[in-house]
């Protein structure tokens, strides 16, 4: 059974691992991130901000855990990227009103031209652009960063694959271990341009960003090259 790292953080290892256990791979929990959530007031005051928006932006699942912990999402149309943060939103009481199909880009253009306000909290990191698009088709913004994802090297365990959510992830993976020899899969174009900067080239990109799709890919890979 090939053996696929986990790179994301404690908090959502199990729910990544899950679709390649479902393939059968054998998922290898290796954190490469750690997550530092804002300061509580600021937590507070987008909560705030949120209870009177138009629209409500969320990027991942992690973000409706943070700022809603209790589920008690505001009932104001949520603008979700992709599939798995839609259904975070469902369950945490909120109301999905717009699932992208690709990412924080993507998402931003599907808003549209509008008025009102748009709250947007989101990761340190997140690009400027996202913000511009919104902001250039006539919505008034107000963004937070919510959670930092801080790099961290991983424990040493053997794998035949590896699998980033995220930019950071990579990052992390960089700081102890290399990638030669192992099936690399990465989630979306934004995580395949942050390996390429590690001088990499990912056999395996998600498209629409998910660790399904990606598990999906990952199976078929690794059976074709164990069969060769």
């Amino acid at each position: 059974m090939s053996r696929v790292a986990i790179t994301t953080a404690p908090d959502r290892a199990e729910a990544a691992a899950a679709p390649y256990r479902a393939h059968g791979l054998e998922p290898v929990h290796l954190p490469c991130v750690r997550i530092e959530p804002a300061a509580e007031g600021v937590i507070a005051d987008i909560r705030e901000q949120a209870a009177g928006a138009a629209w409500l932006v969320a990027t991942s699942p992690r973000t409706i855990a943070i700022v809603w912990p209790d589920g008690a999402m505001p009932s104001v149309p949520v603008a979700a990227v992709g599939s798995i943060t839609a259904r975070a939103v469902a369950e945490a009481g909120g109301t999905v009103g717009l699932v992208g199909s690709g990412g924080a880009f993507e998402l931003a253009a599907d808003l549209g031209e509008g008025e009102g306000t748009v709250v947007f909290p989101h990761a340190a990191g997140t690009d400027p652009g996202v913000f511009d698009t919104i902001a250039t088709a006539g919505w008034s913004l107000i963004e937070r960063t919510v959670y930092e994802t801080v790099p961290v090297a991983p424990p040493d365990a053997a794998v035949d694959a590896v699998a980033f959510a995220s930019p950071s992830a990579i990052r992390g993976w960089s700081l102890a271990r290399p990638l030669k020899g192992l099936v690399t899969g990465v989630i979306g174009p934004t995580t395949a341009q942050a390996l390429a900067e590690y001088g990499g080239v990912p056999d395996l990109i998600a498209e629409p960003p998910s660790h399904q799709g990606l598990a999906t890919l990952m199976a078929v890979h690794l059976t074709e090259r164990a069969d060769r």
